[in-house]
């Protein structure tokens, strides 16, 4: 059955124009100096114990000037302790009586923090009225309006924004607005407003681009497309439309498109860093490790210094059984004293698929850096374990766990995974059954032991764990496809099968793993043509060798035999120890 890989779908993060952790240091620096306050007031520290506010009193006589102190402080120490809606109050009452700027800029920002959105939008008013030349103030002000659905007027300030942005740069006053309306609430009313830059520039890549960013953020993938496409007609070299549009691709599981559209951009922009090495990148998740590899020596030849194509060149090396080569990177980023732990724990696992158990135990035992040294650690358990030392390996792991309580299922899992790899799949049952006596009801501990079953011919503990998982999370596409995938395999319950499938393929429509297992009970069903559409089109999401072996079997049963044995040939390349492609061979004398 075999451990299914979820895709990775990378999100474009969009910048905050205000949030939470900067008001919250806005609010606790001490108070500004002010004209108006004649000098910096000194603030009593926020660890002492505080009277309430009520009991606070200016020191001057009654007076506005004494008041406006009065509010400031006060709004200042309800700030530190974390009490905006009394900060906000107490800045609101300063700012009716007090012409300083400041006091009005400080409590618009923190009434849009906190979304009260018509004192946000009061305050940013009088700000903008005592400051008319400040850009921040129009920019709160846009914010404001958009907040209270006043689209037209919200308009006129953003093309203010946009206006004074784009004396610095042109792109700027495009990244200025679309900072701002990625903040507003409703996001198609954002996007009908970028819509409207849009259409007034057609001409410019940049408001083309920009409104594709908020017609992501809106969920609006296809107009995000289009709008890319006409941005890059415009200029084929806005490196941030090339990544926006491959990621809207990869979510729309057109990864040929993305990595054809990647392709022309590296081609058309040879030394930018972020696209050749998203490329790479997407040339490994595509299995096409010759051509990743070819990338990333492209990079390290660009720039000598760059160690993460060194790192990357030295990963793609092993990947591909290059040991002695993969060695040769990993000690020269040693010798450049960069990413030590990383690649020592790499120049463990060399060793360990050398089968030089006792030298990959030294290698694993450099790695201290915090990050990787649970990993070493759980590596080293898997090497006792490969040693033909259950007992050793055991007893790391119990070491492990006992000085690692915090991680003990993920040590649990580790220790049976490395039975497994050891084909020892009794114990790594048995210490299953022992860490769900200590954790009943989690899902990893069942799902791993489902996993273990299966390798027992225990089909029926299989099935109570993958069900005992869908009982208390029925959309689980893990499990949904765990269950169906083994039925199908391994049982003639091919209908119900086809029914956990179905489900499992509605949950993660794009997973190589789900859509793999949709044409193989296609092809238990007898449906061939059905079959064959399902697995190539899991082959071109991720070409394991497992995909590669159904695929193949389909195909050399179908009389395609030139093609399967292509696909079979290219797997084995990939991937030379497969039980799935040996079996091939035994099967069909190849």
């Amino acid at each position: 059955m075999g451990t299914r890989r979820l895709p990775v779908n990378p999100r474009l993060k969009n910048r905050e124009y205000f949030n939470r952790s900067q008001m919250k240091t806005f609010l606790k620096a001490l108070l500004f100096c002010s004209p108006l306050l004649s000098g910096c007031v000194t603030v009593v520290d926020a660890q002492a114990p505080i009277e309430p506010e009520y009991q606070i009193r200016p020191v001057l006589k009654p007076s506005s000037r004494a008041d406006l102190m009065y509010q400031v402080l006060a709004a200042e120490l309800a700030g530190k302790r974390d009490q905006l809606d009394v900060a906000l109050n107490h800045y609101q009452r300063a700012a009716i009586t007090s012409s300083d700027p400041r006091v009005a800029e400080r409590a618009a920002v923190l009434a849009l923090i906190m979304k009260e959105n018509a004192a946000a939008l009061a305050l940013a008013q009088r700000w903008q009225a005592l400051d008319p030349a400040n850009e921040q103030a129009q920019q709160t002000l846009a914010l404001a309006l958009l907040r209270n659905d006043r689209l037209e007027e919200a308009a006129q300030y953003l093309e203010t924004v946009r206006r004074a942005a784009r004396k610095k740069d042109q792109q700027q006053g495009y990244a200025t607005i679309a900072a701002l309306l990625s903040q507003a609430d409703d996001k198609q009313l954002a996007l009908r407003v970028m819509g409207q830059f849009r259409d007034r520039n057609p001409r410019s890549a940049f408001a083309q681009y920009y409104y594709a960013m908020l017609a992501a953020a809106a969920g609006e993938r296809e107009q995000a497309l289009a709008s890319l496409e006409r941005a890059l007609a415009r200029d084929r070299k806005l490196v941030p439309a090339h990544l926006l549009r491959t990621r809207l691709l990869l979510e729309n599981g057109d990864r040929e498109a993305a990595l054809a559209g990647l392709a022309k951009a590296v081609a058309a922009i040879p030394r930018d860093r972020n696209l050749r090495m998203s490329y790479a990148r997407l040339l490994i998740d595509a299995g096409q490790l010759v051509k990743a590899r070819r990338e990333f020596a492209t990079l390290l030849n660009q720039n000598p210094k760059d160690t993460d194509s060194l790192y990357a060149l030295g990963l793609l090396a092993a990947e591909t059984r290059q040991f002695d080569l993969a060695e040769t990177y990993f000690l020269d980023l040693i010798k450049r004293d960069a990413r030590l732990a990383d690649a020592y724990f790499e120049l463990g696992r060399v060793e360990e698929q050398r089968g030089d158990y006792a030298k990959a135990r030294e290698w694993y035992e450099r790695v201290k850096d915090e990050d990787r040294y649970l990993s070493a650690q759980m590596r080293m358990g898997v090497v006792l374990a490969k040693s033909g030392d259950i007992v050793a390996a055991g007893q790391h792991f119990e070491a492990l766990r006992r000085d690692n309580p915090q991680n003990d299922i993920t040590l649990y899992l580790a220790e049976a995974e490395a039975l497994r790899e050891a084909g020892r799949y009794q114990e790594a049952f048995d210490g299953l059954d022992r860490a769900l006596a200590a954790h009943p009801d989690d899902k990893d501990l069942l799902y791993a032991r489902a996993l273990a079953a299966e390798k027992l011919d225990r089909l029926d503990v299989l099935e109570r764990d993958l069900r005992a998982i869908l009982a208390v999370d029925p959309k689980n596409g893990q499990a949904l496809n765990a269950l169906g995938y083994t039925l199908a395999d391994r049982t003639d319950r091919y209908q119900e099968a086809l029914g956990y499938i179905e489900q499992a393929l509605e949950q993660m429509p794009n997973d190589a793993a789900v859509l793999d297992s949709m044409g193989w009970v296609h092809y238990r069903l007898g449906n061939r043509d059905q079959a064959l559409e399902y697995l190539r089109q899991a082959y071109r999401i991720n070409p394991d060798a497992e995909i590669a072996a159904h695929l193949s079997e389909v195909l050399w049963i179908g009389g395609q035999h030139e093609e399967a044995r292509k696909i079979w040939r290219e797997a084995l390349t990939r991937d030379p120890d497969s039980i799935h492609l040996q079996k091939l061979r035994e099967r069909f004398g190849w």
